[in-house]
This record gives structure tokens, sequence and C-alpha cells, in this order.
């Protein structure tokens, strides 16, 4: 099973591609839908996250502080889901929708920069930019009392279309290596037919070794 879903994987992951620009395009176009759109990312990520974080952090200290954030993420995730369900309560979020993603944004890196500075965590220069950036944004969303959803649709459309280049670029990798596979199980094939050799018939065989008559073999020894 694990072979098939990895000789196939090109196909989902080009229905990834379809499905990330179409969300994209979704949330441009129809920006209320934003409140559910962003709280599921809240949410998944959370869920996704948490039992893999928790098993391999080793200090209790970080340990903690990394459920707190995912339960943060989690409910603020499910809150913008519940309330995006209802135009009526996601008119009344739309103060708030953008003191919660930068709120998000700036704890994200606190958490990351109290684990690296304090707690000596290993981390590297992709982690270290883009929570500097999280912090940036955050801080910068909160002081300037929130964003527009149409500000917002723009930033997730661009996300999204990047998204998709870098599911495109794998798809396009796993369908060549599919296609090579093909290639070169009908040439094995061919070359196979090509090699095997057929059995001669009764009537080659005889038209091919003369018999001996016995007769003649006798005359010849006595002779």
């Amino acid at each position: 099973m694990k072979k098939v879903f990895k000789k196939y994987l090109w196909l989902f992951e080009f229905i990834g591609v379809a499905l990330i620009l179409g969300i994209g395009l979704l949330v441009y176009f129809k920006s209320d839908i934003l409140f559910v759109i962003v709280g599921l990312i809240f949410a998944i990520m959370g869920l996704l996250r948490l039992f893999p974080l928790i098993k391999t952090t080793h200090d209790k200290l970080l340990r903690w502080l990394y459920t707190i954030e995912i339960i943060v993420n989690i409910g603020a995730g499910t809150a913008l889901i519940v309330l995006g369900l209802n135009p009526q309560n996601a008119v009344d979020l739309k103060t708030l929708f953008g003191y919660i993603i930068g709120g998000i944004l700036y704890f994200r890196g606190v958490v990351y920069f109290i684990s690296t500075v304090l707690r000596k965590e290993s981390t590297d220069r992709v982690k270290f930019y883009s929570n500097l950036i999280f912090l940036t944004v955050g801080a910068l969303i909160i002081g300037r009392g929130g964003f527009s959803l149409q500000q917002l649709a723009i930033v997730i459309l661009v996300i999204a279309i990047l998204a998709a280049i870098f599911v495109a670029y794998g798809g396009i990798k796993n369908y060549q290596n599919y296609r090579n596979e093909y290639a070169a199980s009908e040439i094995t094939k061919n070359v196979k037919k090509e090699t095997v050799l057929e059995a001669p018939t009764s009537d080659e065989i005889a038209n091919e070794v003369p018999v001996e008559d016995p007769k003649q073999k006798n005359d010849e020894l006595n002779a």
C-alpha cells in the first residue's frame, strides 16, 4: 500500500495544487470566509504539532510553554471557525480579527526566542528569520489596531500561490519518475520477448539432422 501511494503521489500533489489555488482565489474574492480559513489553519497546525512536539521536547519548561501555545492556537482557531460560520457574529468579530492574528504571531515569536535564547534549544537561520518576522508583523498588527480583511486576503492569495508552486514542483518531479519507471518497464518487457528462444518443431529437427541408415552403416563397417 505504501509503494502504491508513493507511486501515485504526483496525482495527489496535482489535486492539492488545484485546491490550494482554489482556496486562495476564493478567499480573495470572498473575504468573509477568511474567518473559517484562518481558524482552520490555526486549529490544524496546533493539532498536528501537539503530540510530536511534546514527545520530542525534553525541557519541562518548554514542554509546558509549547502546550500553552498550542492550546491558544487551537482555541483561537476554533473560535474563528464557530464565529465565522455565523455571519452576524463574524461582523462583530472583525474588530478583534487583527488582534487575534497579531497576538498569535507575536506569541509565536516570543516562545521561539525564549526557547532558543534562554533555554538554549538548537535552531537554524530559517527558523530565526521566520520567527523574527512573526514577532515584527505581530507587533505591527497590534500597534496599528488590526487590518482590513482585503489586506489579509491578498496575503493569503500570495501564500497560496507560493505553496502551489512548491507542491507543483514536487508533483512534476514525481510524475517524471512515474513515467520513467513506466518507460523502463516497457523496454524490459520488449527485451525479454526478443531474447526468448522458441522450441523447434519435429519437422525442423528432421530437416536439420539427417537420419542414418543402419544397413548402410553395417556395410561400411564390413568393407
